[in-house]
């Protein structure tokens, strides 16, 4: 699942766009995007979730929470057949590619047919905006929404940052973007 080794050994952990974000030093540790993740978006009940993916193909590569690998579990379902509405009111069943979905919402800003899927749960687009601007730097911004849940998805313009928060878990959409705002700009900061 680590796609990018060539990232882990460039990634720097010490510095940071924010200076009230600490991020700690891996010790003697092998540098983990996963944990990474956990540690800019979970941290602080935050998120849930988070995940990163490549702008090339829009596959996830990491995700948090680390432990017993749950992020996998909350962001990512491999391909799957879900029953799709359709205009005649109808159903038809239609296979789901979460990076298909991805791809859609941060190149598009909208769903494809079939509807937006991540972690086998499916969401509605409420926001894009194409060229969010964060200081000297422009990002790609998502927001997907489903009841008492939700995504933010920030694209770097070679990463997509995922984060995925929970009201009922006492999470907030504002919180949640702000936290993956940050990180998608340390990402740009670093060469990403």
């Amino acid at each position: 699942l680590k796609r990018l080794p060539e990232l882990q050994s460039r990634a720097t952990f010490s510095t940071s766009a924010f200076a009230s974000h600490n991020t700690p030093a891996m010790a003697e540790e092998e540098p983990s995007w996963d944990k990474t993740i956990e540690e800019w978006l979970l941290a602080d009940n935050v998120c849930y979730a988070g995940a990163l993916a490549q702008a090339a193909d829009f596959a996830l590569y990491a995700a948090a929470p680390v432990e017993g690998e749950a992020g996998w579990g909350f962001v990512y379902k491999d391909d799957h057949e879900e029953e799709v509405l359709q205009d005649d009111m109808s159903t038809k069943k239609k296979t789901i590619s979460e990076a298909a979905c991805l791809a859609e919402a941060v190149s598009k800003g909208k769903a494809p047919d079939g509807g937006f899927w991540m972690g086998g749960l499916k969401y509605q687009i409420t926001q894009y905006e194409p060229e969010f601007e964060i200081g000297d730097n422009k990002f790609v911004c998502v927001i997907a929404a489903r009841p008492k849940k939700g995504i933010h998805i920030v694209s770097t313009g070679s990463q997509v940052v995922c984060g995925f928060f929970d009201e009922e878990k006492g999470q907030s959409s504002g919180n949640c973007r702000k936290v993956v705002t940050a990180f998608a700009e340390y990402l740009k900061g670093i060469g990403y």
